[in-house]
């Protein structure tokens, strides 16, 4: 007996129509190897403050700080990859979690700690 349908199209209702604590999970990304040797984790969600590499994409090789995770859109904005309007204005560039890789994880709440030793073990 399945649970879910099998049609894409329903797939990607069910990806973009999710409830926001449903949608925490699909905000993450690959650790970098020197870091998964000490969170025993292959990959974390995303949060502001940490620091990533961006894999792919025009911002290629980008290393900056997550400085806004929009949930909603499922997107993430890094410091420093911007794009320019055509009024002139600079704008951060939302980039999906996909194309990120974590470098330094941001370690200010006790929470995080909690989550990262509760994954690793």
């Amino acid at each position: 007996m399945k649970k879910y349908s099998e049609k894409p199209s329903k797939q990607r209702k069910r990806h973009f129509n999710a409830p926001l604590h449903k949608k925490h999970s699909l905000v993450s990304s690959h650790i970098a190897p020197t870091l998964r040797g000490k969170i025993n984790s292959r990959s974390l969600p995303l949060r502001k403050g940490d620091k990533v590499r961006v894999m792919r994409g025009d911002f290629k090789d980008h290393e900056g700080e997550i400085t806004k995770v929009d949930l909603k859109a499922i997107k993430v904005y890094v410091e420093g990859a911007n794009i320019e309007k055509t009024d002139g204005t600079k704008v951060q560039y939302p980039i999906h979690p996909s194309n990120l890789e974590i470098i330094d994880i941001d370690r200010k709440d006790d929470m995080r700690d909690r989550a990262i030793k509760r994954k690793g073990e």
